[in-house]
């Protein structure tokens, strides 16, 4: 809840009245845009994790990968990186739908690495 008073008899009742009116039309825009950008940070996130992955270390299990696994990762990040850059105001559902693409591409694999490295 917005709360506005006036003190010092700075504000008019109608200006606080505008005010609220303004903040609560504006509360819908800013908790979709708050969404969004959740979408797209985790979307990157996921990105970034799956990279340093496959750059990790032997402890990160990415030697256990096939080169055809690898490679795949690494242009599927690619090609991701490149969607998100042509397609900057893509809503929070684009975003969403995109991370489910490419988990649906990553997560057998990943599964496959974790398996190996048992």
């Amino acid at each position: 809840q917005i709360t506005i008073t006036a003190e010092n008899g700075r504000l008019s009742t109608e200006d606080i009245e505008r005010m609220k009116m303004e903040a609560e039309r504006y509360a819908k825009e800013d908790q979709e845009a708050r969404e969004r950008i959740d979408a797209l940070n985790s979307l990157e996130s996921y990105l970034y994790n799956l990279r340093n992955t496959l750059e990790g270390d032997s402890d990160t299990g990415a030697s256990s990968l096939s080169v055809q696994d690898k490679e795949d990762l690494e242009d599927m990040i690619s090609e991701a990186f490149d969607w998100m850059q042509e397609n900057e105001d893509a809503s929070k559902d684009d975003l969403a739908e995109k991370q489910k693409e490419i988990e649906q591409v990553a997560n057998p694999i990943m599964r496959r690495m974790y398996v190996g490295q048992a």
